[in-house]
């Protein structure tokens, strides 16, 4: 699980220093200029030609960063330092390798059907589902211990293609319901500051918020060593049900939810977003 966190979201790298200012008001003409102008910083790294820098990618940091363009950039040569050092973790696996496929299968991770209220999509995490003996920890470097974080990594990059996501974020439920103190163990408080660095400035998504389910007073504990780390507006974002969830449905209508999580929809289906990762690979 502590390798999840290394692999996914690196470790940040936070030079700052570009000269462009950009008004950050998400107008049109604001984010074709802002657009333009990120591509120009883009194109002036010496490895411009290895990376990419369509509008479609481009826009993805842009709107992580409601279209401040040094941020962007900061966020973008995160990025690509994270691709460098992990570059064994994100080989074309592909949706119907058996592996992968078993990670979504398991829901890590999962993503809803409906969006909710707001129009976001709702990304889950069944904690519980992680096995330390499928998913190794000592050898997480390795090829064959990276299909949970490709499966993550390509529902991310697919989600991210949605301009409705990239303007409007995700929420992330994860259900601890059931996690373990074996799976506990397996975590290094070590990882925590790259996993608070990471989430700020290391992938170009927004998480409106992170709701916490069924949480064993271990996550907890260990949540409280993390929150230090984090801007106070990404701390406020995160919330915890305890296992009381009309405070879950309070935030996330029961109409778009799993039975897992106390919804209506019934078992969570991975089968569905398994099919539009696959179509998406066409």
């Amino acid at each position: 699980m502590s390798e999840f966190y290394d692999f996914f979201w690196g470790t940040a790298e936070t030079n700052r220093n570009f000269d462009i200012n950009i008004e950050t008001t998400d107008t049109p003409l604001a984010r074709s200029v802002a657009l333009e102008s990120f591509r120009s910083l883009v194109l002036a790294r010496p490895d411009a030609g290895s990376l990419r820098s369509d509008d479609e990618f481009l826009i993805r940091f842009l709107a992580a960063r409601k279209m401040n363009v040094p941020d962007a950039m900061l966020v973008y040569n995160n990025y690509y330092s994270f691709l460098r050092r992990n570059h064994e973790l994100i080989s074309d696996y592909g949706v119907d390798n058996v592996e992968v496929k078993q990670a979504l299968e398991d829901g890590l991770p999962g993503v809803l059907q409906q969006r909710d209220r707001r129009g976001r999509r709702i990304m889950v995490l069944f904690a519980a589902e992680w096995d330390p003996s499928r998913y190794s920890v000592s050898t997480i470097q390795k090829k064959r211990n990276a299909f949970m974080l490709q499966a993550i990594h390509i529902s991310l990059d697919l989600l991210l293609q949605d301009s409705v996501v990239q303007d409007r974020g995700l929420v992330l439920i994860i259900d601890w319901s059931q996690f373990s103190f074996r799976q506990y163990s397996k975590l290094q408080p070590a990882v925590l500051h790259s996993i608070a660095h990471g989430l700020e400035y290391c992938y170009p998504v927004r998480f409106k918020a992170i709701h916490c389910v069924g949480p064993p007073w271990y996550v907890d504990a260990a949540m409280s060593l993390l929150k230090p780390f984090l801007r106070e507006t990404s701390r406020a974002k995160i919330f915890s049900c305890g296992n009381n969830l009309s405070i879950l449905h309070q935030a996330v209508s029961r109409e778009i939810l799993p039975a897992e999580l106390g919804g209506e929809q019934g078992p969570y289906l991975s089968s569905i977003w398994i099919d539009n990762l696959r179509r998406a690979q066409v």
